[in-house]
Formats: C-alpha cells, sequence, structure tokens
C-alpha cells in the first residue's frame, strides 16, 4: 500500500473515533452515560390465527456504566399503534424497561412490567455478542450458552457472520447476518437477522428480523414475525 493511502486511512480511521483496530474490526459496545438513541420499528405478525401489524416509536438511554464495563439501557415507548385482522386496537404507554448488560453485551438484568422468563428468552435470542476480538470481513462466530434456571432462558446456540462495511444514512456501520435458536425442546424459537452496528461505539443502527415460534412476553401462544428497526434520524 503506498505511505500516502496508508496515512490517509488511518486518519479517517482516528477521525471517526472507530473501534477498528488495524487489522481488524471489532462489535464491542462503547456505552456512554446520557446517550440516547430513537428509533421506529415497524412489525407484522402472525398469532392466535390472525395477521396484525405494529408501528412504534422507541426511545433507549444509557442510564448507567460501572467500572467493570456493564452498563444499563432504559427504553421507553414513545408512542404506538396496530391492527389485528384489520382491525385498529389501542397500544397503551407502559413504564419505561430497564435493561443491564455484560461487557460482551449478555443481558443479566431487565425491569419493567410484563416482565418474565421470556423477556429474557427473547432478549437472549436477539443478542450480538461479543467475542472479544478483532474480526475482518467473512469472519464468522459462535456461541453456546446453557440454560439459566435463574432468569428462566433455555440452552441456546447463536450463530453470527460479518458481511461487511455498510453505510446507513451518513453512519458507517458493520452489517452482521445472525441467528438465534434454542437446542431443546419442540417448536423451539428462531430468529434470523440482519443487523446493522455503528462502527464508532457499537450501537444499532438498524434491525430486519424474522421470528419463528417466539416466546413473545404477554403473549399466550408462539408468534411469527418480521420486525423493522431503524434509528431516526436527528
Amino acid at each position: 500500500m503506498r505511505p500516502a493511502l496508508r496515512t490517509a486511512i488511518w486518519l479517517s480511521v482516528l477521525a471517526l473515533g472507530t473501534i477498528a483496530a488495524a487489522d481488524g474490526l471489532s462489535v464491542k459496545r462503547i456505552p456512554k452515560q446520557g446517550d440516547s438513541t430513537k428509533y421506529t420499528m415497524s412489525v407484522e405478525f402472525q398469532a392466535n390465527g390472525g395477521r396484525g401489524t405494529i408501528e412504534a416509536t422507541l426511545l433507549e438511554q444509557v442510564s448507567a456504566v460501572d467500572k467493570d464495563g456493564n452498563y444499563t439501557v432504559q427504553q421507553t415507548q414513545i408512542d404506538a399503534k396496530g391492527t389485528f385482522d384489520a382491525e385498529e386496537f389501542d397500544i397503551p404507554a407502559r413504564p419505561p424497561i430497564t435493561m443491564t448488560y455484560k461487557p460482551n453485551r449478555t443481558v443479566t438484568s431487565i425491569v419493567g412490567s410484563l416482565i418474565d422468563a421470556d423477556s429474557y428468552r427473547v432478549e437472549t435470542l436477539a443478542t450480538v455478542i461479543d467475542p472479544g476480538k478483532d474480526l475482518k470481513v467473512g469472519d464468522v462466530w459462535t456461541e453456546e450458552l446453557k440454560e439459566d434456571k435463574t432468569l428462566g432462558t433455555k440452552n441456546t446456540r447463536l450463530e453470527y457472520k460479518l458481511i461487511g462495511e455498510e453505510k446507513v444514512g451518513n453512519i458507517d456501520t458493520l452489517k452482521i447476518k445472525g441467528m438465534g435458536k434454542e437446542t431443546e425442546g419442540v417448536n423451539t424459537p428462531l430468529h434470523e437477522f440482519t443487523i446493522w452496528l455503528s462502527k464508532a461505539d457499537g450501537v444499532m443502527i438498524q434491525l430486519e428480523s424474522r421470528w419463528t415460534n417466539a416466546p413473545f412476553p404477554g403473549v399466550s401462544a408462539p408468534v411469527s414475525a418480521t420486525i423493522k428497526i431503524t434509528k431516526a434520524a436527528a
């Protein structure tokens, strides 16, 4: 590589404040207390023999970061509306949900209304776990999580592939394809997704996912759904 080009690449890395190392990329979350991100969410789902949609706006705020790198995020529903079998229904406001994570993104606590074991199962199936090392485009990594009887999670396998680097709007991101599935029982839940994470701090910028037999909290039957979440314009 020509010296001038190498210098330009290094300057661009420094200017972005990216978490990429000279010889790799990282999916590590770098939380900062007080940071907030607004998202729009669109859901199409099937449950109890019917079809529905949900449109919502969510706000996520980093409320705490401790000395060990564990961090707490508060999620607030700003607005939401839905339909089921073409009939509109109200989605009432709910108290914020507070979630605490280890530095590698695994959840350790969820506090809020309607929180139960299914909440932890869904969060686990949707997690991009940091492998703790630099990656390059095309790399794959897996995680095998044992059941946690206290939280109510099941034996779970997570698979990921770093597809590439991509701009979402004006944000530089890492594009990752992933899959999460429980490995015991029948009609086990499956989550297949593509996620775009900010290169600068690992924050989710966009998510496209498909759920099969999802154990969504507060729903009496497994749900199949497609979900798109996008960072709202500032």
